[in-house]
């Protein structure tokens, strides 16, 4: 069971978050928020695979827990270090919020189940007509080829 909900977590985080990578003051362009973006998924999806792979042959919980802690802050911080366009300012740091949330509460409770929801993401979409721009400017990002948040609704 202890290893299924690794895999859950591994796959949850991996994939649709378009959560959690943006910050900054809100003058980046489109393309470099995408492309912060888009790092920042993949640095959480090696950071968890990495933390899944490691805690393989714990026994122990909270030895697991404390593997997955490093990549979620790493998040955290790449999404609040991401510049938005000046129009996505105060979703992003909405969206900030919500995710830091997100993994105080794991710090806090210390179990997997508290990570639950991150597979439809803790952070809300961005607003429909920035989120159709977004998706056009990563046409041109390699970082974000398969990044699952940018693949049409």
């Amino acid at each position: 069971m202890h290893k299924r909900k690794l895999v859950f977590l591994s796959l949850a985080l991996a994939g649709p978050s378009f959560s959690a990578c943006f910050g900054g003051d809100g003058t980046g362009s489109d393309e470099s928020f995408v492309r912060a973006l888009c790092e920042a998924q993949t640095e959480l999806s090696a950071g968890v695979d990495e933390a899944v792979t490691a805690a393989g042959g714990q026994t122990d919980p909270q030895k697991t827990i404390d593997l997955l802690i490093p990549p979620l802050e790493a998040y955290v911080d790449a999404f609040r270090d991401a510049d938005p366009p000046e129009d996505l300012k105060e979703w992003h740091d909405a969206s900030a919020d919500q995710i830091e949330a997100a993994v105080e509460r794991f710090k806090d409770e210390r179990t997997l189940a508290s990570l639950e929801g991150f597979e439809d993401s803790p952070v809300p979409d961005p607003p429909t007509a920035a989120k159709a721009r977004l998706r056009a400017a990563a046409a041109d990002v390699e970082q974000c080829a398969g990044v699952a948040f940018l693949r049409p609704d």
